[in-house]
């Protein structure tokens, strides 16, 4: 379900997002697009930003270090969360947190790579059966004969 751009609390949370994007100095090479808004199932307001760069990955791990502290000295409401990374989408790595009742996600998409030939053993290595102490030095253990008595 969609929600109009404009919200109050959209508004916020995403100027709030900018402003503790573009203080971060080590990440301004990257930028934020995509902007989405939408409301989630239980009616909360959820808002969603692409991170584009060159480095995608390193700015995302940056911002969701510096904005935890930055989160943490603001005035919470109740249900507020600091930022979490999640991996839970395949393809794309995001930070999630909720601020002012909104849930605030930024998000890239990571690169898979297809593995086509199934993994074979390295050829010439010892297996573990023919190296020295592969196995465990104890022996089995042996009952003493006892004399019949």
């Amino acid at each position: 379900m969609t929600t109009p751009a404009l919200h109050p609390d959209i508004l916020i949370a995403k100027l709030e997002t900018i402003r503790c994007w573009t203080g971060i100095e080590a990440i301004r090479r990257e930028s934020l697009s995509a902007w989405q808004t939408s409301r989630l199932d239980d009616g909360t307001l959820f808002l969603s930003g692409q991170i584009t760069g060159n480095d995608p990955g390193r700015a995302l791990h940056r911002f969701a270090d510096r904005h935890t502290g930055y989160l943490t000295h603001q005035p919470q409401q109740p249900g507020d969360q600091v930022p979490a990374l999640d991996v839970s989408v395949p393809g794309r790595e995001a930070c999630v947190w909720r601020t002012g009742g909104v849930w605030v996600e930024l998000w890239h998409p990571v690169p898979t790579t297809a593995s086509t030939q199934p993994v074979r053993p390295v050829s010439g290595a010892p297996s573990p059966r023919s190296v020295f102490g592969a196995r465990l030095p104890f022996g089995r253990r042996r009952k003493a004969p006892t004399a019949a008595g």
